[in-house]
């Protein structure tokens, strides 16, 4: 329930200051919408006969940024792909198995800006499954520390933003009860920013 409730407090934070400057301006905010794809995997360990691989897996959403100076709050509401690729070994035999598991993630970060057009960024990262069972982790809930940068590009391409980002899992999201799995992810996204374009 906890997710929903900062679902629902994000919601309302970022309702109450839309109507600031934009944020191209020393204070502002403004929406934007995000698509990447993450290079997910599992850090593994205890009695398991799954090995862990790397996977390339999507995520969307959106996002809010608010900037005060240097300073910048970012929550975000995003659709996430995390888990692995597992070779399994059995018997002498090696199969190839996915563990894809959706995510609804809610990042909230805060930043400082060193110099124009470049954010420094960390802070936790909220992550609620889609699903568990078979095909999904052994608990719904996962609390990930973010960490990563967020680059203005200019000139014609002002609106676009380049997200890279480091999410390290920190709860244990296995549904084999010897084993304990973590969820480790690199992310690149493109943002699209949702503000006038500044008047030459």
């Amino acid at each position: 329930m906890y997710l929903y409730r900062l679902l629902i407090f994000v919601f309302f934070l970022t309702l109450s200051v839309s109507t600031q400057a934009q944020s191209n301006q020393p204070i502002g905010g403004h929406f934007g919408i995000k698509v990447g794809a993450g290079l997910t995997n599992l850090s593994v360990s205890g009695i398991t006969a799954n090995v862990p691989k790397q996977a390339l897996q999507p995520h969307f959403g959106v996002m809010y940024r608010y900037r005060y100076n240097k300073f910048v709050f970012q929550p975000e509401a995003l659709i996430a792909i995390k888990g692995s690729t597992f070779k399994v070994e059995r018997l002498g035999t090696t199969t190839t198995t996915k563990a894809a598991y959706t995510y609804v993630s809610v990042p909230i970060l805060l930043g400082y800006i060193p110099t124009e057009g470049l954010t420094l960024q960390a802070g936790p990262e909220f992550s609620y499954a889609l699903g568990t069972g078979e095909n999904g982790p052994g608990q719904r809930n996962d609390l990930g520390i973010a960490v990563g940068i967020h680059y203005d590009f200019l000139d014609m391409l002002e609106k676009f933003s380049l997200h890279l980002r480091y999410v390290y899992g920190l709860n244990n999201v296995s549904p084999e009860p010897l084993a304990t799995y973590k969820n480790r992810t690199f992310q690149a996204s493109i943002v699209y920013n949702l503000y006038k374009k500044r008047k030459k």
